[in-house]
């Protein structure tokens, strides 16, 4: 096996080697598709652990010669967004089981976010909740595209909030495939929206807001949307 271990948990290091008996027998499944997720509780932590399926055998070939593992991506992407002020949960260890030549299993384990709510459920929330979290995450994802970060899978369940003190603050989950570099073009970033889930006022404000932050045309960024969107 191969672990890439945060220093910060090294004491959980002897609890990590044995990742693929904890995972199988303990813990709280949460999440299943390929993929499994399940949160695992130990030294009063609580850590959210993916375990990815193993990929096609050309993708297996792929690992083998040149590609990064998406476990170990998974490990470094939240890093580099919080080393720029960004929140992600905090990762914990990369684990590699090898199952012969070209196969194995992978495992990210992160701390479990404490943020309550994805902005999938935006439209549980009161009016005036959803107005307030739909411009702050317009501005939060302008300064994203600025600072030169491009979340592939940015679907509303992997973008995670709360309410801390009088404002709301956003997390960003699944960012193994994060695409760091110059900044994001205005219409890279309205095409971003793409997989976000909501009404017509929704993205209408999200639009509005964005194109303000980037100081853009609010017209504009809604026809690039909606035509992302395919509408």
């Amino acid at each position: 096996m191969k672990i890439i271990l945060n220093p910060k948990y090294e004491h959980l290091r002897d609890y990590l080697t044995r990742l693929e008996e904890h995972f199988d027998h303990e813990g709280k499944e949460i999440f299943r598709d390929r993929n499994v997720i399940r949160t695992l509780q130990t030294n009063g932590l609580t850590l959210c652990v993916k375990r990815y399926a193993p990929p096609s055998l050309r993708g297996r070939l792929a690992v083998k010669l040149y590609k990064t593992p998406k476990g170990k991506k998974a490990y470094f992407r939240p890093l580099q967004l919080r080393e720029r002020g960004y929140e992600s949960p905090e990762p914990v260890a990369f684990v590699k089981y090898n199952k012969g030549l070209v196969t194995s299993v992978t495992y990210f384990v992160s701390l479990l976010s404490k943020y309550r709510y994805s902005l999938a459920s935006i439209t549980d929330l009161s009016d005036d909740e959803r107005h307030e979290v739909t411009d702050s995450f317009a501005r939060f994802a302008a300064r994203l595209h600025e600072d030169g970060f491009l979340h592939r899978d940015f679907s509303s369940s992997n973008i995670l909030f709360d309410k801390v003190g009088d404002r709301y603050r956003f997390a960003l989950v699944d960012t193994n495939s994060l695409r760091t570099g110059r900044s994001v073009s205005v219409e890279k970033g309205c095409a971003n929206f793409s997989r976000l889930i909501g009404d017509n006022e929704f993205f209408s404000e999200l639009a509005r807001v964005y194109a303000e932050a980037r100081k853009a045309d609010p017209d504009y960024c809604r026809r690039l949307i909606d035509k992302a969107k395919g509408l």
